[in-house]
């Protein structure tokens, strides 16, 4: 495993650096500069700034600056944010994102597995047909339509829960629960599929012919193998729901990490842009990798 382990993280490096660099010349290519404002800028000024920034000089030697930065790991400087790095950006917003993203999986694996099994259990009968209606509906409706929906209801018309901001944890419960309900309908739809596949394997026929219980078939030899794919799924459904945060703040007015993005894209922030671009996926890869590893810990026919 270990063997395994750095080979996949070896692996990783070419990946990083064709995003690094993919993000590079796309966030380059765009028209403007991050230098362009509403207010015109003395010449002298601007070519101080450009400077600086090492935006005067010719795109490959703009490219080899950045990277030698990154490899230092430093993102380098905003342009937005005056007198700030990327890197502290993004130590105060992730936090925000992974509070967010970490309490919306963690409700979809807790509302989803049981209600995968609960409709695996009473296949065709009420119990399956609701949690399927519902979880139908939770894929189709995204969530920049489900946000909007439960400002106001529960904030406008009801003064219930506070419309948006960083406070409580009543901040907490509508972007939560507009970032988790998609996921949760995934959740719940693969592991009813999984958990009836399961249900019809001769192993499970073997163990209820020796006398054990329902309870114990189900939770010894049951659960363990049907909860595979969801292990599976963990890897970029964990990693879709950190970026998949960027809607959800932007809509709830949340300063995290997905802010900062739509921002910075929408102000030619490069620096910020490609900074966090490449956090991101960082994030994606650890999280496979750690998916990866725990599937096979949990499925001992897996080999690395």
């Amino acid at each position: 495993m270990l063997s395994y382990t750095i080979k996949r993280l070896l692996g990783a490096i070419p990946t990083v650096f064709i995003l690094l660099t993919l993000t590079f010349l796309l966030v380059h290519l765009a028209p403007g500069s991050p230098l362009d404002s509403d207010r015109p800028m003395p010449a002298q000024i601007r070519a101080n700034l450009e400077a600086k920034y090492h935006l005067d000089e010719p795109l490959y030697e703009q490219y080899g600056h950045y990277l030698l930065n990154v490899a230092q790991f430093d993102f380098g400087a905003s342009f937005q944010y005056k007198d700030t790095s990327v890197n502290d950006l993004i130590a105060t917003g992730f936090p925000v994102s992974l509070a967010v993203g970490g309490f919306a999986l963690l409700l979809a694996l807790v509302f989803g597995i049981p209600l995968g099994m609960l409709a695996a259990v009473r296949q065709n009968r009420f119990a399956d047909y609701a949690a399927m209606s519902g979880s139908l509906v939770g894929i189709s409706v995204p969530n920049f339509v489900l946000g909007p929906l439960m400002i106001l209801v529960l904030a406008v018309y009801n003064n219930w829960l506070p419309a948006g901001g960083l406070g409580g944890w009543q901040n907490y419960v509508m972007p939560v629960i507009a970032l988790s309900v998609m996921y949760m309908a995934y959740v719940t739809r693969l592991m009813r599929a999984s958990t009836i596949e399961v249900l019809r394997s001769p192993f499970i026929r073997t163990a209820r012919a020796k006398g054990l219980s329902e309870a114990r078939v189900f939770f010894v030899h049951v659960l363990p193998a049907a909860i595979l794919p969801v292990i599976s799924f963990l890897g970029p459904g964990a990693a879709a729901i950190l970026t998949g945060s960027v809607v959800v703040e932007q809509i709830f007015g949340i300063p995290g990490l997905g802010r900062f993005f739509v921002t910075a894209a929408l102000n030619r922030d490069y620096t910020l842009v490609l900074g966090i671009t490449l956090f991101y996926g960082i994030i994606i890869i650890g999280f496979n990798l750690v998916v990866d590893i725990l599937y096979g810990w949990l499925d001992p026919r897996v080999t690395y």
